[in-house]
């Protein structure tokens, strides 16, 4: 009975790892096309390697010490990651390069007073808007995972 649970766990994290894989892709390609952001594929690649590690961790419990097999598929979560970081990276380094093309260029130097301290107001109302969304998008995404866990 043990077997059988650990070979599900095995089985259900190999098909974690293609479901993530697929989803990639298609972020990927709606990204190209538009219809995604590139932090979406930043979540999808960070998905992807965090499912592969997940497999290897469940293959480890039964592979005998010194399997080949076990190396490779080792292996492959290496590259496998390598390739999610790098991806990553290219990803936001794409983002800073839109930011700073998008950022709007004005010199506080010659900004009067007033003028100066009405925009540092706006900026500091936009940055406790953007915190307060971010809280409540993490106790979303916090709510979220508690419901999987009671799933799995």
């Amino acid at each position: 009975k043990k077997n059988n649970r650990w070979t599900e766990g095995l089985i259900s994290a190999a098909k974690a790892v293609a479901s993530s894989t697929n989803t990639l892709i298609e972020t990927a390609d709606g990204v190209i096309s538009g219809r995604n952001s590139p932090e979406q594929l930043i979540v999808a690649s960070n998905d992807v390697t965090a499912s592969t590690a997940q497999l290897v961790a469940a293959s480890r419990v039964k592979a005998n010490f010194g399997s080949r097999t076990q190396d490779r598929l080792e292996e492959a979560s290496k590259a496998v990651g390598k390739a999610c970081r790098s991806l990553v990276r290219q990803v936001q380094d794409i983002i800073a390069q839109k930011n700073r093309d998008e950022g709007e260029d004005v010199d506080y130097g010659k900004l009067s007073g007033h003028e100066f301290k009405v925009r540092e107001m706006e900026q500091q109302v936009e940055i406790l808007q953007l915190e307060n969304n971010l809280a409540q998008a993490r106790q979303r995404l916090g709510e979220m995972r508690k419901i999987s866990y009671q799933e799995d």
